[in-house]
């Protein structure tokens, strides 16, 4: 029995796994030092960020998520094409519920400001695994009336 996959299964195989294999350039590396952000208040202890409350006394640095913010420097960038305005609203509440959900479970996967242009949108990512949530949750809502390309740095989501 041959099994046939759909170029959308095959494409979103993957972006899992790049999102899997995605280093982030603003992580330190080396050994992890518990640590509490200045801005954001999110909280390194144990070798993972976390919003949970921590010892007071720990150094005040800038975590890697507001270090991208602060830069500019997006991890993924989602451009979303098409007969979009009719839809803005709604992928726009999509977008906030999705980052919401991640940010309380991961601190440092955040969406940064949105850029609204006349015939696309830019929504830049501080990591891979909130933009490919985003991706997936458009896709379930839309699925036949958008057609998604991946790349490395960007994924282009167009409504037909």
């Amino acid at each position: 029995m041959v099994q046939r996959f759909s170029s959308r299964a095959i494409a979103f195989a993957r972006a899992r796994r790049a999102a899997r294999d995605w280093v982030d350039s603003y992580r330190p590396s080396g050994k992890p030092y518990p640590a509490i952000c200045r801005q954001c208040g999110a909280a390194e202890w144990q070798g993972t960020w976390r919003w949970e409350p921590a010892p007071p006394d720990l150094p005040r640095v800038l975590c890697p998520a507001c270090e991208r913010i602060r830069d500019g420097a997006a991890a993924h960038v989602l451009e979303l094409r098409g007969e979009l305005p009719r839809w803005w609203q709604e992928v726009r509440g999509m977008i906030d519920t999705v980052e919401r959900a991640e940010m309380a479970e991961h601190p440092l996967e955040r969406v940064m400001p949105v850029t609204t242009h006349e015939d696309y949108v830019l929504v830049p990512t501080t990591g891979m695994h909130v933009a490919r949530r985003i991706v997936a949750a458009i896709v379930r809502r839309f699925r036949r009336q958008v057609q998604v390309r991946f790349d490395d740095h960007c994924t282009t989501i167009e409504w037909l």
